[in-house]
Parts: C-alpha cells; sequence; structure tokens
C-alpha cells in the first residue's frame, strides 16, 4: 500500500467590506475539498498563514491507494 498526499491552498480576503468576494472564496476552499473528498482522499492537516489583506489556508489531504 501507498499513500497519495495532495497540498491545496486557499486565499481568503480579510475585508469585512468584501462580503461577497469573502464567500465566494470560502465556498471555493469548502468546493475543492468536497471534490476531494468525494476522490478518496481526506483532511490531514490544515495550517492557516495570516498576511495584512488575507488569511491562506494551506490544507494537507491523503488517500491510502491499493
Amino acid at each position: 500500500m501507498s499513500q497519495s498526499i495532495q497540498v491545496i491552498e486557499n486565499r481568503v480576503t480579510k475585508s469585512d467590506a468584501d462580503t461577497v468576494a469573502k464567500s465566494r472564496q470560502i465556498g471555493y476552499r469548502a468546493q475543492e475539498l468536497a471534490d476531494y473528498a468525494r476522490a478518496g482522499y481526506a483532511l490531514a492537516h490544515t495550517a492557516t498563514v495570516d498576511g495584512s489583506e488575507y488569511v491562506t489556508f494551506v490544507d494537507t489531504l491523503t488517500r491510502t491507494n491499493d
């Protein structure tokens, strides 16, 4: 058995003034995670990188290959 590892990054605005963009970015991250879950990946770890205007989510996903 072997494992596949995928790392995805999503950047989300911190601005409360742009709620449409923030909602779209959060929705995109959720959709991307759901797509990987359907492909058999499990979320192993999430790290956040806090910037002045954005938060970057770095998600590590793993899948066991037969």
